[in-house]
């Protein structure tokens, strides 16, 4: 999903002002910058490239900023998010896709469904093996 960010002045430059006191906060920099080149209009795809983060972090980022601020933004800790009820099973999942019968998403979706007893959405398993390394994997062994 793809958030627009409308900065006044006064963002701007509190946004502009976190960046110069953070040079050494790697984390800070991206979040900050993140939302400065969407207030420009920049595409999801040039901030993920520039940022060298995943496209799921820019609308997660944009979405914490306008729900809860720069302060929200800022201080937010990943420790709290939901964690994924496949972790658990991330290897077995690597192995299943390694499969030479496996040779889709949709048939390792099923797999995972049969074998280990969970139903996931098409686009957000995608995503799911896209970030943890299983459609390369995949992809590989074909």
């Amino acid at each position: 999903m793809s958030y627009r960010i409308n900065l006044s002045s006064e963002e701007e430059l509190e946004i502009r002002n976190v960046i110069r006191e953070s040079q050494h906060k790697k984390n800070i920099l991206k979040r900050a910058y993140c939302i400065l080149l969407k207030n420009e209009g920049q595409k999801n795809e040039n901030i993920i490239k520039l940022l060298d983060i995943h496209e799921d972090t820019v609308a997660d980022w944009s979405k914490i900023y306008i729900v809860k601020g720069l302060n929200g933004l800022l201080n937010y800790k990943y420790s709290e998010r939901r964690k994924s009820k496949l972790n658990p099973y991330r290897n077995q999942i690597k192995r299943m896709a390694s499969a030479k019968k496996i040779k889709t998403i949709e048939q390792l979706q099923l797999k995972v469904k049969d074998k280990i007893g969970i139903e996931v959405e098409y686009s957000w398993f995608y995503r799911y093996c896209k970030k943890y390394g299983i459609y390369k994997i995949l992809k590989e062994t074909k």
